[in-house]
């Protein structure tokens, strides 16, 4: 991948996030996926684009990232991508690991920067929250800004009522409340100690009703099945163990 190295040179040394972008593209919808509750907004982010077709049209380079080398197959890729197309009106950046908090601010700047210069018109943030009601596991709500409430309720998509998101969404959405690009987060109820495909899965879905795209997401909800298949075995298992008299206990050994 080649790109002018002076773009990064020159800001060494300092405190930094730059999108560094291969292509001229013009977009109307960007759509952030970083790690976060469940994972699902990474995931979610990585089937779209790979629905889409999207390429790699750009990545972001900078000081605060963490120092993570991400490869697939035997080859690297950037650990935080731009993926796009120049026939499409969707923009999608992917994040590989999570962001610290400090790196949220400039890595939210730099994202926003690049959305104002390709002609962006709104940020979607995809993320989790732990659900508290057991119904709300895999539904989603959203959070908007005030200035685009009709648009929020003609989606008949139930608000969170008070709350706060943290990490890259959160730095993202106050980013948005600050530039004419409208920004607002679909959330999906998820635990928070799995990778959750089956949330995952409701984020496309809601795309899918608010972009009119057609994005497939049988996949996902075949490897959620799988994992609740898993975790409900294991749990048999472990209450099988639980409830054998001591001595009938299978020793354990340092390999098993």
């Amino acid at each position: 991948m080649n790109y002018d190295k002076s773009m990064i040179e020159e800001m060494e040394g300092s405190d930094f996030a730059k999108c560094i972008c291969l292509t001229d593209i013009s977009v109307k919808t960007v759509i952030v996926g970083f790690p976060g509750m469940g994972l699902v907004g990474a995931i979610a982010a990585q089937h779209i684009s790979e629905k889409l077709k999207l390429d790699t049209i750009g990545f972001i380079e900078g000081s605060v990232i963490p120092p993570v080398a991400v490869f697939l197959d035997g080859y690297l890729r950037h650990p935080y991508r731009i993926m796009g197309r120049k026939d499409s009106d969707i923009a999608v950046f992917i994040g590989e690991s999570v962001v610290s908090p400090f790196g949220a601010y400039h890595m939210s700047k730099a994202v926003m920067e690049w959305a104002e210069k390709h002609g962006a018109k709104e940020i979607i943030a995809l993320d989790g929250f732990p659900f508290l009601d057991p119904k709300d596991e895999t539904k989603v709500f959203m959070v908007a800004e005030p200035e685009i409430k009709e648009k929020a309720e003609k989606l008949n998509i139930p608000p969170l009522r008070s709350g706060f998101i943290r990490g890259f969404a959160g730095a993202m959405l106050n980013k948005t409340m600050i530039s004419s690009v409208d920004g607002f987060a679909f959330l999906v109820g998820t635990r928070p100690d799995l990778p959750d495909p089956g949330g995952a899965a409701s984020l496309i879905k809601t795309i899918n009703t608010y972009k009119g795209t057609e994005i497939n997401v049988d996949t996902l909800k075949e490897q959620s099945e799988s994992i609740k298949k898993k975790l409900a075995e294991l749990a048999l298992q472990t209450q099988e163990m639980n409830i054998q008299p001591p001595s009938q206990k299978r020793k354990s050994n340092f390999y098993t």
